[in-house]
């Protein structure tokens, strides 16, 4: 659509950068809005331009857009477009790209157009010849200070994450993680058996979790697309984490619940921290001693159906 070369065009004359022509930036316009309208009809039935997340390509074109947004499309101009205004005020403000842009303000007017009069040349002088002493300092000065500043440049070592920093478990995550993935028969007896035999209850913890606001899961495939949104965002945490969440029941509103196993014995503090999800469900540590949350585990681990009386709509599997 090249959303951006038209940005270009509309814009960098005004800056100064290249002749300014009106007839060029009309045309630049009218290939803009052409682009889009493109892009705005996609997006009217679309949240975002491939899937239900976010992808590279969602990050490219808020990149394309940012520029018009920031320098030149003023509201007044994006308003035919409000698909587009939509979708990119929702990418600004991820939090993962807010990090990076930081608060976005809309162009309240155009950059004026460039004088035609040519700035005027300032008269050429010779310099000043430096006695050769005076040089030669200039020059320690100068190198020194390149020194001083690639010192203070050189990347500090990266802080350890604390869970690596936890004593060492006798459960290797990664063969839990396989063993689950290459069970495909005798699940209970193969896979559930293998979990307990390599659980280690000093090194790990495992914690139920129900969504806070179910009453607002009336559509089955946007309750699922949440869901699927929450373990992408996990991602960080993949290393030390296994979770298994399910959406339960046949008709709406639809039950989120899952389970989750940590490194450590609490819920890791730099998930909570970066994955704003964790806030929309209640947590609750497994008690081991109870044979009924035990039980719960296993079934919750195996897609066990019916569960808790309910069908199952869609399991998905973090590991």
């Amino acid at each position: 659509m090249e959303i951006d070369a038209n940005i270009a065009k509309w814009l960098y004359p005004r800056l100064g950068y290249g002749v300014y022509l009106p007839p060029a930036e009309e045309a630049a316009i009218a290939a803009l809005k052409r682009a889009l309208g493109a892009l705005n009809t996609h997006l009217a039935s679309n949240t975002f331009l491939v899937g239900h997340f976010v992808t590279l390509a969602d990050i490219i074109m808020t990149c394309n857009l940012y520029l018009g947004f920031f320098q030149i499309m003023t509201k007044s101009f994006t308003s035919e477009f409000p698909h587009v205004e939509r979708y990119f005020w929702t990418l600004v403000n991820q939090p993962k790209i807010k990090k990076i842009l930081g608060e976005v303000k809309q162009a309240v007017s155009l950059p004026p157009v460039p004088s035609k009069k040519p700035a005027a040349q300032p008269k050429e002088t010779k310099p000043k010849a430096e006695p050769k002493k005076e040089a030669k300092k200039e020059v320690e000065k100068q190198a020194a200070k390149a020194e001083a500043a690639e010192e203070e440049e050189a990347p500090k070592p990266k802080p350890k994450n604390p869970l690596d920093l936890l004593p060492p478990s006798k459960m290797v995550l990664d063969d839990w993680k396989r063993l689950y993935s290459n069970t495909k028969t005798n699940f209970r007896e193969v896979a559930i058996k293998g979990f307990w035999d390599m659980y280690d209850p000093e090194g790990y913890s495992l914690w139920f979790c129900d969504y806070k606001y179910n009453e607002e899961n009336t559509v089955s495939f946007v309750t699922m697309n949440k869901v699927g949104g929450f373990l992408q965002r996990m991602d960080l945490a993949r290393k030390y984490a296994f979770g298994k969440m399910l959406v339960i029941g046949a008709n709406p509103p639809f039950k989120v619940k899952g389970l989750w196993l940590f490194r450590g014995q609490e819920i890791p503090q730099f998930v909570i921290d970066e994955c704003y999800d964790m806030e929309l469900y209640e947590w609750k540590k497994v008690d081991l001693s109870d044979a009924a949350q035990k039980e719960r585990v296993n079934q919750m681990i195996e897609d066990c159906e019916p569960f808790e009386g309910e069908p199952l709509l869609d399991a998905k599997c973090f590991k």
